[in-house]
């Protein structure tokens, strides 16, 4: 008999194996894993966080699944807002006849966690290639919650420069005239505190943070004031754009390539230098990389995006061989991005909102805004 509960700190190892031992389905499988201590990412993922667990007679995990909570705008308006992730089951378990029932005591279980004031739905994203949970998960199946499609998500592996590459190969938009791109400081996280909040109202789910929460050790772990790169004019900071390195509690590892990909690996690694494209890893790797996040621009001036991630890609050279950033797939800063777009290698997933009955009414009246997620917080 398996049962599903809270799990507990006792439990922290069990769910890194989970992690480390079911790769995301795709071209390229890899595996999100939280070394050395999962709560890290937990609590930058948002609060309150809860994962579940499902829990053998024996006392193993063979399952697990994540709830967070942040603060996002909601059409425009500050509101809290649930992130599903983290669904994993041991193989025996997806065979097994009781299946359905498993999954529908997990939702049950994080949905009886649902605070006062949250917003009446989660969001979760879901591999556009695994088209076997999208399939089962949005089929509407007794028990489950609803999946209700939202949109694609496009998520960018882009190379980061090498140090001494050649000049005519750089790609280094200019600012607009009178736009300055400047290193972050301590004394500016008010500053861009405030052009995160004006510019996300813009945009459906996009985490807001307060000058507090971007200089919090917890909130913001392995994230400092020079990381960030702001566009400044006069006085005023109406762009902003961070490195967020967060390599010492997650991490990226590739398992393996579907067959077409596997077989030219190595071809593609060999004019990777030349092409400026990323390098596959062999299995086993971790893809050292950074995210691209806290993006903000007044107006989504697309010249000063540009010149923010230009000014990005020169600090990751020689620290990072990747920088990870995603979009929703009509954002227009995946066009800002030109030639560098061609460079990248991309992983689609689609938006799904989920709700019991009493939440589609608050799915039906989300306005047109573009989304934002946070891909640093996924």
């Amino acid at each position: 008999m398996t049962v599903v509960e809270l799990a507990t700190a006792a439990d922290e190892p069990e769910l890194r194996r989970l992690l480390r031992e079911h790769p995301m389905a795709g071209e390229i499988r890899v595996t999100l894993e939280r070394e050395p201590d999962a709560a890290f990412a937990a609590a930058v993922a948002g609060e309150p966080h809860a994962t579940i667990v499902a829990r053998r007679r024996d006392g193993g995990i063979c399952g697990m699944g994540s709830r967070s909570v942040t603060d996002a705008f909601i059409n425009g308006r500050p509101s809290r807002l649930g992130y599903l992730s983290q669904l994993r089951l041991d193989r025996e378990e997806r065979r097994h006849a009781g299946l359905l029932r498993l999954l529908a005591g997990g939702y049950g279980k994080l949905h009886e966690l649902r605070a006062a004031g949250e917003a009446p739905f989660d969001l979760t994203a879901i591999v556009a290639d695994n088209r076997a949970a999208r399939r089962l998960l949005a089929a509407g199946l007794p028990g489950l919650p609803t999946y209700l499609e939202l949109e694609p998500f496009v998520t960018l592996v882009l190379p980061a420069p090498r140090r001494g590459w050649r000049r005519r190969r750089t790609w280094k938009p200019a600012p607009p005239a009178g736009v300055t791109i400047e290193r972050g400081a301590a004394e500016a996280m008010a500053a861009v505190a405030a052009c995160l909040q004006r510019n996300r109202r813009r945009c459906q789910f996009a985490p807001s943070f307060s000058a507090a929460a971007l200089t919090s050790p917890v909130r913001s772990r392995g994230l400092a004031p020079h990381d960030f790169h702001l566009a400044v004019r006069g006085s005023q900071v109406v762009g902003c754009l961070a490195l967020w390195d967060q390599s010492a509690f997650k991490q990226v590892v590739v398992r393996g390539y579907g067959r077409r990909l596997s077989l030219l690996r190595p071809a593609l690694n060999r004019l990777s230098p030349l092409l400026g494209t990323p390098r596959l890893p062999a299995a086993g790797e971790p893809l050292p990389h950074a995210y691209v996040s806290h993006v903000a621009v007044d107006g989504d001036d697309p010249r000063i995006f540009a010149a923010l991630m230009a000014a990005a890609r020169g600090a990751a050279a020689g620290r990072f061989l990747y920088l990870i950033a995603g979009f929703a797939e009509r954002h227009p800063f995946l066009g800002s991005l030109g030639s560098l777009r061609r460079q990248a290698r991309e992983y689609r997933s689609v938006l799904y909102a989920v709700c019991r009955e009493e939440g589609r009414a608050a799915v039906a009246a989300l306005d047109a805004r573009i989304p934002h997620l946070e891909v640093a917080l996924l």
